[in-house]
């Protein structure tokens, strides 16, 4: 017996795992749980102060406005009421020397405040052509009016010292987001208001350029929850839109926000919120939420969660490359010993794998009895004992295929006989009612034979005849559906028919299996109906439903009536259905109804065939759909939708 050694394993424990274990402690200690909190929380810090920064810009923009739509109020209270005066000096005023920002503004006094008697008098000019145009709309007698106007209400009950925000809009006319400033104007009492349109485009560059100097994305929002402002490559932007996206329906469109804006709407002061994923940037995300107190405007900054560890990671990497090198000298020293080792362990992978492809009946030496020995002992027991499995699975093999083979030849055994009882019994029945007329003819023709008993024979060996030929064609029909049960085709020939004469054919076909019931079959199937199709499918499919109906609707013996309606339906599609009164299907069964072999009546005459021979000729040669519809003691109803041209084979 080989003598016990030192195990490998102790000289890997005493050497690498420690290394591995403390490199990895160290790492994860310094990078997760103190760099990067610590430079996480200083981004963040930073990223609120460049919001604090926005929000100053912003309010500084929109004091401009204010000051401006104050200098108006004040103004127009000052001057003497003079039309031209108004025209000639408020247009200069408003335009601001040319700030393009400024999208239009104007006086909107009182009644009778500018003119006795003169109820509408107001002054706006709007922005065209880079110059101010004086709008006279709002004084047209048949015209609104501007006194109950929201923007004018608004100021109707302002402090005279500051200004109303509306919510942002899309003006009507130019298409362009903006936002009125109202200030209300008083002489000694209220007469007036004075506003100044604001393009929020000014507010839209703004905002990307500083979303792009922190490598992500801003927007903003108002204070009813319309969005403001929000990247253009994100959304797919509607020019003729004549209102603002609400965060809201933006939410539904990019539902990794739909949070963020629920919080931003209800926002009261300042927020982070961080996202496993924003679409927008591909990856992880921060973003800062803060108010704007001058309007009540959100604005929001998304900044990629990368830049926000960038730090961290840089640190984190620099220690693994350190620690790396580390590892990589000792594991120099240690390849040296460790080689005889890496060359029996690859000679014992290699005869393992030799074995498990049964090309390899050797036995392993297992040499010295440390890790390499006690594996090589394994692999040898384990090779026998595999081996012996595989010989016991070839000897059942062939019993397994045998068994199989037999149990769905059988299955399809009954099934075959199920659907081919029909037609040959019809037929059976025919040619027997034939040689009784046979024989009674021949009684006949021994007596006095008359002109009527041989009319008789006749159309009663015609009649037979023809059943025997419709019974035997669908036979063959059924016959070569079974051959191609698994590629879903059928053996019959595309034509045009009329659906009422296919339909009384299969009645006709179906009449003396009836006839042996008290199952009574109506047809409503008007003559109008025509297919570009395959009939002998669709006479397998009706037959297989009014079978189905028979055995498994009514209790054996008991009357009932079995419906087939057609209508036609959507442009090229018409509505066929086969109905019963019987005792309808559970509703836990009816989605199992068309698996293959699946009845309820086995060994009743319920092959578990018909229904899923149905199911693939409906939707695969006859390009249609079956759906079925049913409650217990309220029948059941089977109906196809089925095009007027059925599609061609290769598309089925």
């Amino acid at each position: 017996m080989a003598t016990p050694r030192l195990m490998i394993r102790h000289k890997i424990h005493l050497g690498f795992s420690l290394v591995f274990v403390m490199a990895l402690l160290l790492i994860f200690a310094v990078v997760e749980l103190l760099v990067k909190p610590k430079l996480t929380q200083q981004q963040q810090q930073q990223i609120a102060l460049n919001q604090a920064g926005i929000v100053e810009l912003l309010g500084a923009k929109l004091s401009q406005t204010e000051f401006l739509t104050s200098t108006l109020a004040i103004t127009a209270t000052r001057l003497p009421k003079e039309q031209v005066l108004f025209k000639t000096l408020f247009p200069r005023v408003i335009d601001n020397h040319g700030d393009a920002t400024i999208a239009g503004g104007g006086i909107w006094p009182e009644p009778d405040a500018f003119t006795e008697g003169v109820t509408r008098r107001s002054f706006f000019w709007g922005r065209a052509d880079g110059a101010m145009r004086f709008v006279d709309d709002y004084n047209d007698p048949d015209g609104a009016g501007y006194h109950n106007r929201a923007w004018y209400l608004a100021g109707r009950d302002a402090p005279a010292d500051r200004c109303q925000w509306s919510n942002a809009y899309t003006d009507p006319f130019t298409l362009t987001p903006m936002v009125t400033c109202t200030i209300p104007m008083y002489d000694d009492r209220f007469v007036g208001v004075a506003t100044v349109d604001m393009r929020l485009d000014g507010i839209t560059d703004i905002l990307s350029q500083y979303g792009a100097e922190n490598e992500g994305y801003a927007f903003a929002i108002d204070n009813v929850g319309h969005m403001i402002s929000f990247p253009s490559t994100a959304i797919q932007a509607d020019d003729r839109a004549t209102s603002l996206i609400t965060a809201t329906a933006l939410g539904q469109r990019l539902p990794w926000l739909k949070t963020t804006f629920e919080r931003a709407t209800a926002l009261q002061d300042t927020d982070m919120i961080e996202l496993p994923k924003d679409e927008i940037l591909g990856e992880a995300a921060y973003v800062h939420l803060i108010r704007v107190p001058q309007t009540d405007w959100t604005i929001g900054l998304a900044v990629p969660r990368s830049r926000m560890t960038a730090a961290a990671e840089s640190t984190g990497l620099f220690l693994m490359l350190a620690i790396g090198a580390l590892l990589s000298a000792v594991g120099t020293v240690a390849a040296i010993s460790l080689r005889k080792l890496l060359q029996k362990i690859q000679q014992t992978t290699g005869q393992v794998r030799e074995l498990a492809e049964g090309e390899s009946t050797r036995v392993l030496d297992t040499g010295p009895l440390n890790e390499i020995g006690e594996l090589r002992l394994a692999v040898n027991a384990y090779g026998d004992k595999l081996k012996s499995l595989l010989k016991h699975l070839e000897e059942v093999q062939d019993e397994l295929v045998q068994s199989e083979k037999l149990a769905s030849l059988g299955s399809l055994v009954s099934g075959i006989a199920h659907e081919l009882n029909t037609p040959v019994g019809n037929a059976l029945m025919s040619s027997t009612a034939i040689l009784d007329a046979k024989q009674d003819f021949t009684r006949k023709l021994a007596g006095q034979l008359t002109r009527s008993d041989m009319d008789h024979f006749i159309e009663d060996v015609d009649e037979g005849a023809q059943i025997i030929e419709r019974n035997m064609t669908r036979a063959a029909e059924l016959i070569g559906a079974f051959k191609q049960l698994a590629v879903d085709q059928a053996s019959s020939n595309r034509r045009t028919f009329e659906l009422q004469d296919l339909v009384n054919e299969v009645h006709l076909s179906m009449r003396p299996t009836l006839q042996r019931t008290p199952c009574r079959l109506e047809i409503d199937v008007p003559a109008s109906l025509s297919l570009d199709s395959y009939p002998g499918s669709l006479s397998q499919v009706l037959i297989n439903l009014i079978n189905n109906a028979m055995i498994h609707a009514f209790e054996e013996g008991g009357p009932g009536t079995i419906r087939i309606l057609a209508r036609a339906g959507e442009p090229g599609w018409l509505s066929l259905s086969v109905s019963d009164d019987g005792c309808g299907i559970p509703k836990e069964l009816q989605k199992r109804i068309f698996d293959p072999f699946y009845t309820t009546r086995l060994g009743q005459g319920g092959s578990g065939l018909g229904l899923h021979i149905t199911f693939n000729l409906v939707t695969g040669i006859l390009g249609g759909r079956i759906d079925v519809s049913s409650s217990p003691g309220s029948g059941s109803c089977f109906t196809l939708t089925l095009p007027v041209t059925a599609p061609n084979r290769e598309e089925s």
